[in-house]
């Protein structure tokens, strides 16, 4: 008896920490294999990321047509490798799929088909859908996927730059001249798109110059989206600061809450007033302190009123076709026949404003719900992987990743609200960055957490330990 309660001590002693939930054998994770055409493919997929979200060949050096070209491997290696498959075994993928088939679906019937045509092949079948299948398929683990989110977080770094540097203003409006982003409201959302990835990057930095300068990335993001006087970004920003409010332990309020006051103290002392002015009128129309010039607060009137119009007649658009739609990108087509037959001499010739009644007006409810289901599978499946991950030390990391990809994606479900930009690339490539993540992480966290815990732990490191045991326990 003495023997076997000197070997049960010993076997205790020898546990890697004493309070640890007994550890089977560790679970079984797929060999890491992949093929010459994923390698390809995921190579030249970085580039492709960081060349579509810096717009460097917006500017400067158009001609070579290097996107192109990398866009055009990626899609070969995306077939090839047989990454499609993968991306489209997701939900998210199941989702974009349903979307793809709605789409397509619709120009038949659309008013004008040629033009839906040419919007279904060239803007979504062969590039944004593509871009889907590259970025859910190509991504073969989770360092592959944590490459992938570094690079785009750099690539809106030197957007940010580009802005700087070579955009102009329009009645104190900033803009790029060339390009994509001649819209002021689509910049501001794809530059604030890269707050939350930099604070990600803040929070996992580990020395202090690497968070000192995701701060000061996160300040100049700020200051140069709202240069662009986006009421809309200006509402993707406060709700999203919002809900990271609500979910944040007190500490966590009280920090926030300091930081809003500081960075609302640096704009009203440093944006010119008439961008004030314009952005009061978020809760007021009629708001003028006399800063903003004539030509700025008639556009900031006439805006407000045409996108009520706009959103009005999209919303009957999609009860008059509620399985097709009008077709695709024939919104304004369809507005212009519209406004002639209640009187008006013509339409306004603009798109809807609105994501999520471009798609329900264009292709119907059924595309609707196939659109609205990935943007929601994305938010979940992102947020789902912090989740796993809190009160593992060993997981932190990821956790902040994937909380950096949640909160681009609830800025983007809070953007398109005010932009008709369903059909473009953003929501290809964030959701299958949440795709891949989903994917990627689930196996690296079997794999981390097969390994028994370190030996020794902070307190802060027990504390969070035995919290998630207990609840844990409590689930059981």
């Amino acid at each position: 008896m003495k023997t076997v309660s000197r070997m049960n001590a010993a076997t205790q002693q020898n546990q890697p920490f004493p309070f640890s939930p007994q550890t089977g054998a560790p679970m079984a994770v797929p060999a890491d294999e992949t093929s010459p055409f994923q390698l390809l493919g995921f190579s030249v997929l970085l580039v492709f990321i960081f060349l579509a979200f810096s717009r460097v060949f917006d500017v400067k050096f158009g001609n070579l047509h290097i996107t192109g070209i990398a866009y055009h491997i990626v899609f070969a290696m995306a077939i090839l490798s047989r990454g499609f498959q993968i991306a489209l075994r997701s939900n998210i993928g199941k989702a974009l799929l349903g979307f793809t088939f709605c789409f397509g679906l619709s120009v038949p019937f659309s008013i004008w088909r040629n033009g839906s045509k040419a919007v279904f092949v060239n803007s979504w079948l062969t590039f944004s859908f593509v871009a889907f299948l590259a970025v859910a398929g190509l991504v073969h683990n989770y360092q592959q996927w944590f490459k992938l989110f570094k690079t785009l977080t750099y690539a809106l770094l030197a957007f940010t730059i580009i802005a700087n540097v070579f955009g102009v203003s329009d009645n104190g409006r900033l803009f790029l001249e060339q390009g994509k982003f001649g819209n002021p409201n689509e910049m501001a959302q794809a530059l604030l798109l890269g707050l939350p990835l930099w604070g990600a990057m803040m929070v996992i930095s580990k020395t202090l110059p690497g968070k000192v300068f995701a701060v000061g990335v996160m300040v100049l993001i700020l200051a140069t989206t709202f240069r662009t006087g986006s009421r809309g970004a200006m509402i993707g920003f406060v709700v999203t600061l919002l809900v990271v409010f609500l979910r944040a332990p007190v500490m966590g309020k009280l920090k926030i809450i300091i930081a809003g006051v500081l960075f609302l103290s640096i704009v009203l002392t440093t944006m010119p007033g008439r961008l004030i002015a314009r952005y009061k009128t978020v809760a007021d129309e009629e708001a003028d302190d006399g800063e903003m010039d004539p030509s700025m607060r008639a556009s900031a009137v006439s805006s407000t009123a045409s996108r009520k119009q706009l959103l009005k007649h999209s919303l009957i658009f999609t009860m008059q076709h509620p399985l097709l739609g009008v077709g695709p990108g024939m919104f304004e087509v369809a507005d212009d026949a519209y406004s002639k037959t209640i009187g008006l001499r013509k339409g306004s010739w603009l798109g809807t404003h609105n994501s999520y009644t471009q798609v329900s007006s264009e292709l119907g409810i059924p595309a609707f719900l196939f659109f609205a289901a990935a943007v929601a599978m994305a938010l979940r499946g992102s947020y789902a992987i912090y989740k796993r991950t809190r009160g593992d030390p060993r997981l932190e990391d990821m956790g902040n990743a994937a909380l950096g990809l949640h909160y681009c994606l609830v800025i983007y479900a809070v953007t398109i609200l005010f932009d008709h930009i369903a059909y473009t690339v953003m929501l290809p490539v964030f959701g299958g960055m949440a795709a891949s993540l989903v994917r990627t992480a689930e196996l690296e966290i079997q794999r981390i957490q097969s390994t028994p815990p370190p030996v020794s732990m902070s307190t802060t490191m027990f504390h969070d330990y035995l919290a998630v045991r207990s609840s844990q326990g409590q689930a059981v």
